[in-house]
């Protein structure tokens, strides 16, 4: 019995370090991959056909107006409670807000990290990652 409890806590342990670890894992890979995903990236901002897509496992939308293409790597909650994460491109290498927040949004840019707020609960961050990549995460 006294075994099952160690495995047991050793599991959830790993599973708790998994999901701490996962944002610095998907921000080393962009790091990393900067060059794949900006020929992606501009490919898409290029594309007339569709705003949004895929890559890999990640949904993907292409706002050509900003310069940006947003990579969703994972979110959770239920409306009106929702969070979002991943990383974006930024063409010309500013901070950017979230795609669905509101028009009326303020934002907050100390060196590498911005945050955003329209005055109610709807928040965000962004932080550089490399140039011309950022992650994000947006509260609603």
């Amino acid at each position: 019995m006294k075994k099952k409890w160690i495995a047991i806590c050793l599991i959830i342990a790993l599973l708790a370090s998994c999901l701490f670890f996962q944002n610095h894992l998907l921000r080393t890979y962009v790091s990393l991959c900067h060059e794949d995903l900006e020929h992606y990236a501009v490919q898409l901002l290029d594309s007339s056909v569709s705003e949004t897509d895929h890559y890999g496992i990640w949904k993907t939308w292409s706002h050509p107006e900003a310069g940006m293409v947003e990579f969703l790597t994972g979110g959770w909650g239920l409306a009106p409670s929702s969070t979002y994460q991943g990383f974006y491109y930024s063409a010309d290498d500013t901070h950017q807000i979230f795609s669905a927040a509101g028009d009326s949004v303020s934002m907050e840019i100390e060196g590498d990290r911005a945050s955003w707020t329209d005055g109610t609960d709807n928040h965000g961050t962004s932080i550089r990652i490399t140039e011309k990549w950022f992650w994000f995460e947006a509260s609603f």
